[in-house]
């Protein structure tokens, strides 16, 4: 049962969350519109210290508590359930694989051309090598750590009074909500993303494989976005046939 503790976490998170989406973001977005170099550098780099700072003060209090790291999901999985985490895993390597060959086989001229199918995600993906370096850091730290808030921690601080399954469901939806800062479409996105990496923790009973997947798909966006956005010398517009906007579309 989660203690006082654990509700005053929960409180801080969410006006967190709620101060990101009010004040952050729309910051964020005016220093990039108006062209601010270490925009994206702060903001991944804000990202990554504030997210490690929940998930470093969530494992203390579950140490604190001694409480088994099954029960929050974080461990390893065992007989099927590996097979199929390792399973899912392999997939999600070939699907970046498939994404990044698909701009991979632009030449330059398109992957300039297909920057607007990148739509309102546009502006907070790496478009310098130093940028791309700093996503990269983010989308690992993504993996883990939004994995043991958003599967591993707030589930198991709802489930007394939702049950596993109702716990889930509301916190897969809290996910949507916490990217309504990419939009309506952005919103619908990352709830179905949460719900396919929930359904994956509930099948596997483990964090490990969402972990790694989440991690990847993250990977795999960041550097598909640095290949469209980063400035190619002396290259104009072009157009893009359907059937490349078909494989950037559908790979992303």
């Amino acid at each position: 049962m989660p203690s006082l503790t654990d509700v005053v976490f929960v409180f801080a998170f969410v006006v967190v969350s709620v101060l990101e989406y009010v004040y952050f973001w729309p910051r964020f977005r005016a220093d990039v519109a108006a062209g601010k170099p270490s925009a994206r550098v702060s903001a991944y780099r804000g990202g990554v210290l504030a997210e490690w700072t929940f998930t470093i003060a969530a494992i203390a209090i579950w140490i604190s508590f001694a409480r088994p790291w099954g029960a929050m999901r974080l461990a390893l999985p065992h007989g099927w359930r590996l097979g199929i985490g390792l399973l899912f895993v392999l997939a999600a390597v070939g699907f970046v694989i498939l994404q990044l060959w698909s701009v991979a086989r632009l030449p330059v001229e398109r992957r300039v051309a297909a920057r607007p199918k990148l739509g309102t995600v546009g502006f907070m993906l790496p478009h310098t090598a130093r940028e791309q370096r700093w996503f990269l850091a983010l989308s690992v730290t993504a993996g883990f750590c939004e994995e043991l808030l958003f599967r591993g921690y707030l589930p198991w601080f709802f489930a007394p009074w939702l049950g596993s399954l109702g716990a889930m469901a509301l916190v897969v939806v809290l996910f949507g909500i916490g990217h309504a800062y990419q939009g309506r479409s952005g919103t619908i996105r990352a709830t179905l993303a949460g719900a396919f990496m929930a359904a994956l923790v509930l099948v596997t009973d483990s964090l490990i494989p969402a972990m790694i997947v989440h991690a990847l798909i993250d990977i795999g966006s960041g550097t598909l976005g640095y290949w469209l956005l980063r400035d190619y010398p002396e290259t104009a517009p072009a157009q893009v046939t359907l059937s490349e906007t078909k494989d950037l579309v559908g790979s992303s």
